[in-house]
Order: C-alpha cells, then sequence, then structure tokens
C-alpha cells in the first residue's frame, strides 16, 4: 500500500505543506495552475530577491499541474501532483511561516518548500521534460 501523503514530507520541517497536500483535491489543481501561472508571469517584487533558478522552479511546477490540469498529461502520480500544488500555494501565498516581504529571509521557507517537493518528485519532473521536449538542465534536474 503507498504511504499516506503526510509521509511524503518530514513532519518537523513541513508540516504545513504536508497539510495542504493532504487537502488538495483533483478539481483543484486547475485554479491552483493557473495562479501559479500568473505568480511566474508577474513575480510579485519580493520574489526577484529569490535564489537563481528559483522561478524557473516554480515555472516548471506550473507548467506540470497545467498539464496535469487540462488532461493533456496525466503520467504523474496524485500523490506527487498533491505536493506539487501544495509548494506551489506554499510559493505563491505572501504570508506564510516567514512572509516573503520580509526581504531576505522571507522567501527562505518557500524555497525549502519547492526544495522539499522537488527532490520528492524528481524522477517525475525529468519525464515531464522527455515528453513536453524541455531540457531538465534549465530546471536544474
Amino acid at each position: 500500500a503507498a504511504a499516506p501523503i503526510h509521509d511524503l514530507f518530514p513532519p518537523a520541517a513541513a508540516s504545513d505543506l504536508a497539510r495542504q497536500a493532504a487537502d488538495i483535491t483533483p478539481a483543484e489543481v486547475p485554479g491552483h495552475a493557473e495562479a501559479a501561472g500568473e505568480f511566474v508571469a508577474r513575480p510579485p517584487w519580493y520574489a526577484s530577491r529569490a535564489p537563481a533558478g528559483f522561478l524557473a522552479k516554480v515555472r516548471l511546477l506550473w507548467m506540470v499541474l497545467r498539464d496535469w490540469g487540462n488532461g493533456s498529461y496525466r503520467k504523474v502520480p496524485w500523490k506527487a501532483i498533491a505536493a506539487l500544488a501544495a509548494a506551489v500555494l506554499y510559493v505563491i501565498a505572501p504570508v506564510d511561516l516567514i512572509p516573503d516581504f520580509l526581504v531576505p529571509l522571507g522567501f527562505t521557507d518557500d524555497v525549502v518548500a519547492v526544495a522539499l517537493t522537488w527532490g520528492l518528485v524528481k524522477r517525475e519532473l525529468r519525464e515531464y521534460c522527455a515528453w513536453k521536449g524541455l531540457s531538465p538542465a534549465h530546471f536544474g534536474l
């Protein structure tokens, strides 16, 4: 049997992220993808202070969610989609564990959320890049 979604994240490091992932439903994915797309297209001012490559990673998460949500790519397991959606929601929320506008520390928890998720779904992200004809190296894979 597959492990519950809460088991995907180290509880001490990402309990909010795990809770969010567990609460996401398939019907919500297209809306989350749209919100991520808006974030990537017009990042808030504080996102310019994010580490190099961070927005590219968020862009890839958005693309996977968009293509899963519109049905064009369904090879990613649901748990991975829920984890991606939770990470995206965490990033686009300006007020979270460390509010994003508290530059330069504000994006630290967002980077950790993406890094944790990234490590868990790296194989699926590489497969998506191959399907989409994208260079995994562009996204740090």
